[in-house]
């Protein structure tokens, strides 16, 4: 957004009653404009006034979660999503909210909302597939992840090297699940034939 359609707003919001919408729209351009702080308080300003103000929080919770205030972002993403659910960006947010709090199961619960909504969001099935694979689900994970290339999502470069983590932790979660569901016979009967159970 433009510095004269700032300004704009800001001689709408002195010359005109204090509304949420007004505080919100002005907040959402400063936001816009890189102007972080600023926008943060005009959108408290907005939920101050009106705490059901969708797109306050929303763009609040943004700020949060660029700041790595994962819990703050989910919570204000979880207000939006409360004041209307048939929105799928603050159920998104929560979801990525969730996935850097180590909350996979959460994850999938909001990125399936946003799927319910829209179901070709090509972002929401790849980062389903990154909770998926943090749960251990791989063949469920792959199909998400499929789905998203066929949909023509392309992964930031963030977002690939989580899905990679998250991959990695899971084939190493499954090696070492394997190696501990040897029954106890077996490595019994390895070491009493001078054998190394573990190396067959």
């Amino acid at each position: 957004m433009s510095a004269g359609s700032i300004e704009e707003l800001r001689r709408a919001l002195a010359g005109s009653p204090l509304t949420a919408m007004a505080h919100a729209r002005l907040g959402t351009a400063l936001l816009e404009a890189g102007e972080g702080c600023e926008a943060e308080r005009h959108l408290r300003a907005a939920i101050e006034l009106d705490p059901g103000c969708v797109a306050a929080w929303v763009n609040l919770g943004g700020i949060l979660l660029s700041r790595w205030e994962f819990e703050a972002s989910v919570e204000a993403n979880r207000r939006a999503a409360a004041a209307d659910p048939a929105l799928a960006l603050p159920h998104f947010n929560q979801a990525i909210g969730h996935l850097h709090l180590g909350e996979p199961e959460k994850a999938v619960e909001c990125l399936g909302k946003v799927v319910e909504i829209e179901p070709r969001n090509g972002a929401a099935y790849h980062h389903l597939g990154i909770a998926l694979h943090a749960l251990g689900q791989a063949p469920e994970a792959r199909l998400c992840l499929a789905y998203a290339e066929e949909l023509g999502y392309r992964p930031s470069r963030p977002s690939a090297e989580a899905l990679q983590r998250a991959a990695a932790a899971a084939k190493a979660d499954e090696t070492s699940t394997r190696h501990s569901q040897a029954s106890p016979s077996t490595s019994a009967q390895g070491e009493a034939h001078g054998g190394n159970a573990q190396g067959r």
